[in-house]
């Protein structure tokens, strides 16, 4: 096998808390991230040669600025590796959005040269891996519905939240993190974080009752975990148009809307394909990019990533 495409999904954070900085220079933080629909597509060729990354979309830059790029040098250096690798991202995740575009796509490389170069890696090597990549990589090694703490690197594996129908709108423009990071801290967040705060008994009283639907699948209700961003206060400070997008969301008859990372991608959650068709024709009047999605829940996140690791074909 000398070629693979594999997706790579995006995420939004059903909740995201700040706890403070740390001594590391990072902020402990608390979130729930989800996998969704939406997704890239990486292109990925073994060669004879060294590493290259394309992609077509002019904010997507190129050489060791590139996660994707980043991710294979490294993975390539700590094993040794010859081969070399060509990666063309086909990219439908808008850039610096929220959407973990970047760290998906660097999550889904690395297993795909795992399988192209043929090499193994345990799975704390792979999380280790993918923390010196970037905080949001290790949930795209473990999907669906899960809790981030440290710096959201260290994620586990929650009951799954169901939306069928979901919309994203982005204004499109970027919102730096750090940026976001620095203001809340100027705003006074706790700070000294200890270290030792940085373990499973942080999801205490985080996750609602699990209860079951009506065809008996476990299921966690949306009102109850759609439960706020601590960045969301800050942003529409600065960008009174999120607080529209928003209001927009509402008024077109989303069951719970929220902010995605540090923004600026929006999202809400539909009853009906009609309410949902009713917000992107909005949004579309706004000149703002705008998605119809899903949730993807853990299993179906490994078996369509399995099944492109082994050369089928995945659908949308």
């Amino acid at each position: 096998m000398m070629r693979l495409s594999v997706p790579a999904f995006a995420k939004i954070n059903w909740m995201l808390e700040v706890l403070g900085p740390r001594p590391d220079g990072y902020h402990e933080i608390r979130t729930v991230l989800q996998t969704i629909a939406l997704a890239d597509v990486l292109h990925v060729e073994r060669t004879e040669g060294g590493i290259e990354v394309a992609c077509a979309h002019p904010q997507v830059p190129a050489g060791s600025a590139n996660l994707v790029f980043r991710a294979a040098e490294r993975l390539r250096r700590t094993k040794g590796v010859k081969a070399g690798v060509r990666i063309q991202i086909e990219k439908h995740i808008p850039v610096a959005a929220g959407l973990g575009g970047g760290s998906s796509d660097a999550a889904v490389a690395l297993l795909a040269l795992m399988r192209l170069w043929e090499i193994a890696l345990d799975p704390e090597e792979l999380l280790d891996l993918g923390r010196e990549l970037g905080a949001d990589v290790p949930f795209f090694f473990v999907g669906g519905t899960a809790l981030g703490i440290g710096r959201g690197d260290e994620v586990y594996p929650l009951p799954e939240v169901h939306a069928d129908v979901l919309v994203l709108a982005n204004p499109g423009f970027a919102i730096s993190t750090s940026w976001a990071y620095g203001q809340l801290t100027k705003r006074g967040i706790p700070g000294n974080i200890s270290v030792c705060a940085r373990a499973w008994h942080r999801a205490v009283g985080v996750w609602p009752t699990v209860r079951r639907d009506e065809g008996g699948k476990e299921a966690v209700p949306l009102s109850e975990i759609v439960a706020g961003n601590d960045f969301e206060a800050l942003v529409r400070e600065r960008y009174p148009e999120l607080t529209r997008g928003l209001d927009q969301l509402w008024a077109c008859g989303a069951l719970c809307v929220g902010l995605s990372g540090s923004g600026p991608t929006i999202f809400g959650v539909f009853e009906s394909e009609r309410e949902a068709k009713r917000a992107e024709s909005a949004f579309a009047a706004l000149g703002w990019w705008r998605a119809r999605t899903r949730t993807v829940d853990r299993p179906e996140y490994r078996t369509r990533l399995m099944a492109s690791l082994s050369g089928e074909a995945s659908g949308p």
